[in-house]
């Protein structure tokens, strides 16, 4: 199952996700971002709302701590450029780029509470478990956000 949750440090924010597959991973992990930016917690679902369709790429390294840093930059960085949020609703990876698709979208009730500077590598870790039942494996990514 999909979750993410804050992870306490010292001095920024970070969050932990989990996924059933990398691609899960990264959606989950753009959800946690975006929550976190406008002061959501899991428990506070992001109000999702209809909006533009969007769709953007990055080009894919051999290394997917590295591909999930450099795509998240880009998610936090097409969400402040246009005052919004985005759900990303499909990701596809190839072997030399990551495509997204998803819908941006404005939501007037709710302002964001902290300042994404950047996605960092401090601390930044991805990996693969077995799930809680032990029959299937889990993707998961420790990411610490520079605010």
């Amino acid at each position: 199952m999909a979750s993410w949750s804050i992870l306490p440090t010292t001095a920024d924010v970070g969050f932990l996700a989990e996924g059933k597959d990398i691609v899960e991973l990264f959606k989950m992990s753009s959800l946690a971002l975006q929550s976190i930016r406008y002061g959501l917690t899991p428990e506070n679902p992001m109000p999702w709302a209809e909006g533009e369709n969007i769709s953007f790429s990055i080009s894919k390294t051999d290394r997917e701590d590295r591909d999930l840093v450099a795509w998240l930059e880009e998610v936090n960085w097409l969400s402040e450029s246009g005052s919004s949020i985005m759900r990303i609703t499909d990701v596809s990876i190839s072997d030399d780029q990551i495509l997204s698709e998803g819908v941006r979208f404005e939501i007037g009730e709710i302002d964001p509470v902290i300042e994404i500077k950047a996605v960092t590598h401090h601390e930044l870790e991805i990996g693969m478990k077995e799930s809680e039942e032990g029959s299937n494996t889990v993707y998961w990514a420790k990411v610490i956000l520079d605010v």
